[in-house]
Parts: structure tokens; sequence; C-alpha cells
């Protein structure tokens, strides 16, 4: 069995990447001139673990990303850290989308149903709605506002499930809440990205020099993140493990997701 997962950024991986034995790898095509395309893979006896970070906001992304999905996973999960837009759901929980919209296309990803309700199972909260946004959100204000159209708010889900689709992949998004509806972000995280979506932490240090009556809070935030990422290892162990055992009864195939209209 194989599976391919997705984050964003190295900080979202890193707690399941100390958990298992993944080695770095890089492919050079002559084509691509921003370097080498690095994922990562670790093989537990019959089950074969690859890791791509998109990078925030789908920035980062290249076209390997289409390259590891034409090598017919039998599963794709879109994972990361993401902002709450309920009330209920609470820092650390692991939750589960029904459907992803990208915010400004107006475009639906419908989840398998099978999938969805094996995380339900496996201790994930299922919610209707994955906001995929262009830009982060830092402002409560903003959040509360976007909870009319979503549960949760994140920047990549519906570019990943819909790559997975048009390689009929079976995939759902599974994230873990960093900040709730209630919380601002600490500092202003979209202007410390790159344009390759990773974290230019030059830029965060200049923020924190700015603002250093933030720095109580953007450790908290900090403490509170690496809580959410250690909740998302543990359930991906779970989940996963729940997939190989019911694999060979599903007979997930090939089929194409069914997206919404």
């Amino acid at each position: 069995m194989r599976v391919l997962v997705t984050f964003a950024v190295e900080a979202e991986f890193a707690p399941w990447r100390r958990r298992h034995a993944f080695r770095r790898k890089e492919y050079v095509h002559g084509s691509h001139r921003g370097g080498a395309d690095v994922w990562y893979s670790n093989r537990i006896d019959d089950l074969t673990l690859d890791v791509y970070l998109t990078g925030v906001g789908w920035k980062g992304a290249r076209t390997f990303l289409s390259s590891l999905l034409k090598e017919k996973p039998d599963l794709c999960i879109s994972s990361g850290l993401a902002g709450g837009l309920k009330p209920e759901l609470k820092s650390g929980e692991i939750v589960v989308a029904r459907e992803a919209l990208l915010v400004n296309g107006g475009k639906k990803f419908r989840s398998r149903p099978l999938l969805v309700e094996l995380a339900e199972e496996t201790g994930a909260t299922p919610v209707n709605l994955f906001l995929t946004n262009t830009q982060v959100v830092c402002r409560a204000q903003s959040k509360q506002s976007m909870a009319k159209f979503g549960d949760v708010v994140e920047m990549e889900s519906f570019h990943v499930l819909t790559r997975a689709r048009e390689q009929q992949v079976p995939a759902l998004a599974i994230r873990a809440i960093s900040d709730t509806v209630e919380e601002d972000l600490p500092l202003d995280f979209g202007w410390s990205m790159g344009r390759d979506g990773q974290i230019n932490y030059g830029k965060l240090l200049l923020q924190v020099g700015r603002r250093p009556h933030k720095i109580p809070a953007m450790i908290g935030f900090g403490k509170r993140s690496e809580k959410a990422a250690q909740n998302l290892a543990d359930f991906l162990d779970k989940y996963i493990a729940a997939v190989r055992q019911r694999f060979l009864h599903w007979g997930l195939g090939r089929e194409e997701e069914v997206a919404a209209r």
C-alpha cells in the first residue's frame, strides 16, 4: 500500500517526521529553474509513505506533486494546520472535511464518504466545509465573518484534492486546529512568507523586533501549534493503520472522485 501525505511547511511535518525514518529525496529535471524538487519517503513493511511540502498557499507547489500522484498511491491526504471558524472547534482538535471550497474560484471538492467516516471513527471531527483561501487570515474578526461560509480556513487542501482527483487517486483533507475563531494571530504570517510559500524567518524576526510586546502571545501560539502538529501526527498514524486494516475489504479502486458542481 502507498499513501501520499502533503503538508504546507516543515514545522507541520516535523512531529511526524521525528517518529519515522523518512528519507529526504531530490529530483532535478532540466525544465525546472527553481532547483530540485524535494520529497520524503519511508517504507514500513508493505506500506510506503511519501510526504510532499506544498508551501503555504500553494505558492511553493511544483509539478512534482503531479508526478507523485501519477505513481497512483492508494490514498492522498492533504494535512497540516488550520484556523477554526466555529466556536466549538478548539485548538489542537483534528478535523476532516466532507467538502473543500476554493474561495476565489467558487469550486468544490467532495470527499469520499467512506474515508470521512473512517476518520470520524479514528477520532477526527467531521465538518461540512474547508475554505481554501489565498491569504493567511490573521484577525478574529475576519474569521468570524467567514464563519457563515465554512467551518475551517486553510490554504492548500482544495488544490491538493483536485490534483488527486485528476489522477483518480482517492483523497481527503485532514487538519489540526492551530488557532480558534476567537483569537488573533500574534503576527502577520502572510507578510513573513517568501515567494516559495515557506516562512521567511528574517521577516518574522523583524516583526517581533518591531512588536516586542507580542512575544508572550507568539510563544503561546507556538506552543499550541506544536501541540496541534503532535496531535496530527498521532492521528495520521492511527488513521493510516485503520486504512491499511480495511483496505482489502473496501476495494477503493481508481474510480474518479465525485465533484460537487
